[in-house]
């Protein structure tokens, strides 16, 4: 029964990130269908606004640009690049849009190059939630303002994902978050994965002993593991497939797309997405993120992986 189950996780993981390659990371019109005609419901990234209606098209980068005097400087001790700095947009001033993952797939990595390229503040709608930047060291720095105050560029939000360790659990929970993507975000959306076998062992750690440390051996091992990872496969394919098929405004990204030669594209394509077009940043500040992108004080030292067994059986090698 266990082999099934993890058989199952890859065929599940297998389909759902080839169906979402194969359409090109884009714009969905509708929900994709298992026929032929399923390309011609996918936009190039070159249309990615094109379901804005006018009223809506409002260009990012022509915000007003009056801030909250709260700033963070990304690159302190850096003289090249510890002029720039991160602030809050006016108020009402930007569309509601979701940077929606799994836990541990990466997203608040994603927030800091966001922001240190834009200049402007991401948010969470999860309480407590600490900025990206860790300024002067300090422990908390969340937004105190409500994170839907149109001053955000975007909003992490994991939705139903969150603190997920039983399939009954998500599915509770996903009866309040069904229609999350139209009634607060008005279809726009950032869907952010990452390889689902990392983000198993990074989301037992995150529940288990936070951000920054990990959990012993013997806690990815054993029926509550299994229950684990059951949930995982099953509300990790749940969630993006059901953001591919409602996002009308957006993109899907890959987590592995950022740590390469393609992180300039990535980082343009996904901000193309949301209107910010690419020719309105800042070369300097792109060029300071690409050096100092590997900064993050969020990142643990070493990674969990290794090969999962059941008894005496191994299954699989994640």
């Amino acid at each position: 029964m266990l082999i099934e189950k993890r058989r199952w996780f890859v065929r599940v993981i297998t389909c759902t990130v080839i169906s979402v390659s194969l359409l090109g990371l884009g714009i969905f019109k509708a929900p994709i269908k298992q026929n032929n005609s399923s390309v011609s419901s996918q936009l190039g990234v070159k249309n990615a606004t094109a379901f804005i209606s006018n009223d809506e098209k409002q260009s990012i980068s022509h915000i007003d640009a009056s801030y909250n005097p709260r700033i963070t400087y990304p690159w302190r001790g850096d003289p090249s690049c510890q002029h720039f700095t991160i602030q809050m947009a006016q108020r009402n001033s930007l569309p509601k849009w979701a940077l929606t993952s799994f836990p541990g797939s990466g997203v608040t990595w994603l927030r800091q190059m966001i922001e240190s390229l834009t200049g402007i503040y991401t948010g969470s709608i999860h309480k407590g939630d600490p900025l990206p930047f860790r300024d002067h060291n300090e422990d908390n720095m969340g937004i105190t303002d409500d994170p839907f105050c149109g001053c955000t560029i975007i909003d992490k939000d994991h939705e139903a994902t969150e603190g997920v360790y039983k399939r009954k659990f998500y599915l509770q929970r996903l009866k309040d978050y069904s229609n999350i993507i139209n009634t607060t975000y008005n279809y726009r959306g950032i869907l952010l994965l990452r390889n689902p076998m990392d983000v198993v062992f990074a989301h037992q750690n995150h529940l288990l002993v936070g951000k920054f440390n990990e959990a012993p051996e013997d806690a990815f091992r054993g029926p509550i593991w299994d229950e684990l990872v059951d949930a995982v496969a099953f509300a990790w394919a749940d969630h993006a497939i059901r953001w591919i098929k409602q996002m009308k405004q957006g993109t899907a990204i890959f987590y592995e797309n950022f740590l390469g030669d393609n992180a300039q594209h990535e980082l343009e394509r996904l901000l193309n997405a949301m209107n910010f077009k690419p020719q309105h940043l800042d070369p300097e500040r792109m060029r300071c993120l690409l050096i100092h992108r590997n900064q993050s004080e969020y990142k643990r030292s070493n990674k969990t992986r290794f090969v999962l067994e059941h008894s005496s059986d191994k299954i699989l090698n994640f």
